[in-house]
């Protein structure tokens, strides 16, 4: 996948999440370029059911067309084992586009 292919992939998954992602429920959404050539997205769903349902709504097909274009992508599920925050996270400090 050359730049432009990732740009673009880079904003239509930006959208999708929110515009349809939210729609459906979504919790969370976190991306982190770990190298130049891969990514790591993680999306939180309140429940299986959720989930389920917007990948079949829309995630099947973004999938698809990511694939298209040669890129190479993983899926991974499962619940959430354990999460921690710190006790000085403050949410209001992050700036998102």
């Amino acid at each position: 996948m050359n730049d432009f292919s990732k740009d673009a992939a880079s904003s239509l998954l930006v959208e999708l999440g929110k515009t349809k992602g939210f729609a459906a429920g979504m919790l969370f959404r976190l991306s982190v370029d770990i190298s130049d050539t891969q990514r790591y997205s993680m999306t939180i769903w309140p429940d299986k059911t959720s989930e389920e349902k917007s990948w079949k709504l829309f995630g099947e097909g973004v999938l698809k067309k990511l694939r298209e274009t040669g890129a190479r992508v993983e899926i991974s599920r499962g619940p959430i084992n354990e999460m921690h925050f710190s006790k000085d996270l403050d949410l209001n400090n992050f700036y998102v586009k």
